[in-house]
């Protein structure tokens, strides 16, 4: 097949931070099976104050088509206004409403008319148009009517969930809708836990077309050959102690991750004595207030603020840490915690509906609801404290890395469906 990807998020980290690593594992999925992939998306980076040139690798087996969006620099500026006219915090609604169908609208035209340019310059044919992300859906509809081909949408989770039994729910978030709503010819939707198939069912979505996947997981081959004084060595001036029980967070730090639950539970662990450390992985916009509550809460000593990192240094963590912690807010069903598992590592969590299948109170994971922070840190401090209930909790979360499929295997399944969804197409066609 040959395939034109059309995206609105970056795929790679800029300047070390963000990317999409499950689109990238797409896009590899795609080229292991035998496809051509053209990849077009914007030249810059949409989604913050500031347009950044994204970054680009070339060695991945596929072309890179970056579409111009002029436009971007002119968005963050007004961004960056309307960040101002609310207090430097969180967007206004009606502010937000407008800058998101800004973006959309502006993004589709991009989008169509770099398509149209890879066609009608280049000369280049495509089998299916496929589509990332809610943003790029209008465009990979046009995009499949231009070149009379299928249309796939990918989503990569959803938060409207919660807000279906609202009225006019499509009109109030309709950039969002619009990823369910825009024809397709199969949507793929994450089971990342934000519930996108009950979306899909209360939006009327025909369920023949819809496909609800969980990720990948994508482990090396072997468990990293690294122990915990080289990882202090190598880590530099970032105060790790060795001796110490190592509690790991892994996610952007925007602010529904909910780190502070994390901190006022390291707080509460420590005033019980309790050695430990909370090592934070990753950037994101909340990293300053997240340090300020800190030395506020004066546990700054014990908290290890990582940045963002490379995938394989993850795993590595992972293996010479003792728990892993994650607190969000609206799911925590996500890839860092999948690969915790398989690493063996007990969880500290909240209760979520959707990692009930994965996470067994008083088994593998300890829970408390979400606002009971004194819960929270007593489950810290008890799992930090209690070696036999620490090695039980290792002992019953191994197995549990059966549960979960390989990249390789989630994206075979995927071809198949897109192959079978091309020769269909074929045969429809007239002689």
């Amino acid at each position: 097949m040959r395939l034109l990807h059309i995206s609105a998020l970056p795929v790679w980290p800029i300047e070390g931070k963000g990317g999409m690593p499950s689109l990238r594992e797409t896009l590899r999925g795609h080229v292991r099976e035998g496809h051509e992939v053209q990849l077009a998306l914007p030249k810059f980076n949409i989604w913050g104050d500031h347009a950044k040139v994204i970054a680009v690798r070339e060695d991945e087996g596929y072309a890179v088509h970056l579409v111009p969006c002029n436009w971007a620099p002119l968005l963050a500026a007004l961004r960056r206004q309307a960040r101002r006219l609310g207090g430097g915090e969180a967007l206004p609604y009606p502010l937000r409403w407008i800058l998101n169908l800004l973006v959309c609208t502006c993004l589709t035209v991009s989008l169509t008319l770099t398509a149209w340019r890879l066609r009608r310059r280049d000369g280049r044919r495509f089998d299916l148009v496929y589509a990332h992300n809610q943003y790029a859906s209008i465009a990979g509809w046009i995009v499949g009517r231009l070149f009379k081909v299928p249309n796939v949408t990918r989503l990569y989770g959803t938060f409207l969930a919660d807000l279906m039994n609202r009225p006019l729910v499509w009109l109030r978030y309709p950039v969002a809708a619009a990823g369910y709503l825009v024809p397709h010819s199969l949507l793929i939707c994450a089971n990342d836990g934000t519930r996108g198939d009950q979306v899909a069912e209360k939006l009327g979505i025909d369920l023949n077309k819809f496909r609800f996947w969980q990720n990948g997981v994508d482990l090396p081959g072997q468990p990293p050959h690294i122990s915990r004084d080289q990882l202090i060595a190598r880590s530099g001036g970032l105060g790790l102690r060795g001796g110490s029980k190592w509690i790991v967070s892994c996610s952007r730090l925007s602010y529904w991750k909910r780190i502070d639950r994390m901190l006022h539970a390291l707080k509460f662990a420590r005033a019980g004595i309790c050695d430990c450390q909370l090592l934070v992985v990753g950037e994101g916009p909340e990293r300053e207030r997240l340090m300020q509550l800190a030395s506020e809460l004066e546990v700054a000593e014990d908290v290890v603020w990582f940045g963002a990192v490379q995938h394989d240094q993850i795993w590595e963590l992972l293996h010479v840490a003792d728990i892993f912690m994650i607190t969000n807010d609206v799911t925590n069903r996500c890839n860092p915690l999948f690969e915790a598992i398989c690493a063996g590592l007990p969880v500290i969590s909240v209760r979520d509906p959707s990692t009930g299948d994965l996470l067994e109170e008083g088994d593998n994971a300890l829970l408390t609801d979400k606002e009971d922070l004194f819960g929270l840190g007593e489950n810290l401090r008890r799992l930090c404290s209690d070696e036999e209930l620490l090695s039980r909790m290792v002992s019953a979360q191994r197995p549990r890395a059966s549960m979960f499929w390989p990249w390789s295997a989630r994206m075979a399944v995927e071809v198949r469906e897109l192959e079978e969804l091309v020769r269909s197409d074929r045969g429809a066609r007239p002689a």
